[in-house]
């Protein structure tokens, strides 16, 4: 029978035993993080953001409700665009400008989801940003429907607030933006298509990855993964390794096709990107 003094010391240093094998443990983590830490003031960080345009927050890249019977008016002036009668003509497009930026990074790849109940189609296109709207018809030859007119938020940029030398951050600017588009479209395809135009497939990999077993889904909510691999990026870096490229996203439709579909759907579309190299 242990007396109850060697009873207090063997307690004690079973409670010493089981202290020591917890320390060690964390002793151990705490090291590996100031090792992680040594090693990233050694490797530059890594960033890559998915914005607005000119950087702003992703609530500004608004893709609400498209009324395809609205008229079209003209990106730069402003005024209604009619046709030779002088009669206004109903838009055929809709146009957003979104901006991908970082630091430290080669090329990366943009992909697209979206579901197919509207049957839109999306087109990404590079552009270019321009301070004023005589420089952006300039460099789309006149043609304004080549441009899309952005006005600016104040206090916009809570979510990337990485300051980029050759294109700056003024958080108290409202001024309007311009966005000319390249004249041809950012080379891409989708990677899932369906056995009918417009729609994707409801087997293989990317609609397990989204539904997993379930086979009971609408043909229309199945998404579709557009991609296009590899953009560069190196000939815009600024001096701390630091870019942005502008695209503009334009959802188009047939106007015969529209008219045949009585109830109309929301349509969900995402956006990500993945840093190459």
């Amino acid at each position: 029978m242990l007396s109850k003094s060697r009873k207090i010391q063997l307690a004690s240093a079973v409670l010493l035993t089981v202290s020591l094998m917890v320390l060690i443990p964390v002793y151990a983590w705490f090291a590996n993080q100031k090792k992680a830490a040594e090693m990233f003031k050694v490797e530059y960080p890594n960033s890559l953001y998915i914005n607005a345009a000119h950087r702003e927050d992703r609530v500004y890249f608004d893709l609400a409700g498209i009324n395809i019977n609205e008229y079209k008016i003209d990106s730069v002036t402003k005024e209604p665009v009619v046709d030779g009668s002088g009669d206004p003509i109903k838009i055929s497009k809709m146009a957003y400008v979104f901006a991908v930026s970082g630091s430290n990074t080669n090329n990366f790849v943009l992909q697209i989801g979206h579901t197919t109940n509207n049957q839109f189609t999306y087109t990404v296109y590079e552009a270019t940003q321009k301070a004023t709207s005589a420089e952006a018809m300039t460099l789309a030859d006149n043609n304004s429907d080549l441009i899309v007119r952005y006005k600016q938020h104040a206090g916009s940029h809570t979510e990337n607030s990485i300051q980029i030398t050759y294109d700056p951050i003024v958080e108290s600017d409202t001024s309007e933006l311009f966005y000319v588009r390249n004249a041809t479209s950012l080379p891409g395809n989708y990677l899932n298509p369906g056995g009918t135009s417009g729609t994707a497939a409801n087997t293989g990999n990317y609609y397990t990855k989204t539904y997993g077993d379930n086979t009971n889904v609408q043909t229309y909510a199945v998404p579709l993964y557009w991609q296009s691999n590899s953009i560069p990026v190196a000939s815009i870096t600024d001096s701390n390794k630091n870019f942005v490229k502008y695209f503009i996203l334009e959802v188009t439709w047939d106007r015969d096709q529209q008219s045949s579909i009585e109830d109309k759907e929301t349509d969900i579309i995402y956006f990500s990107v993945k840093r190459v190299n």
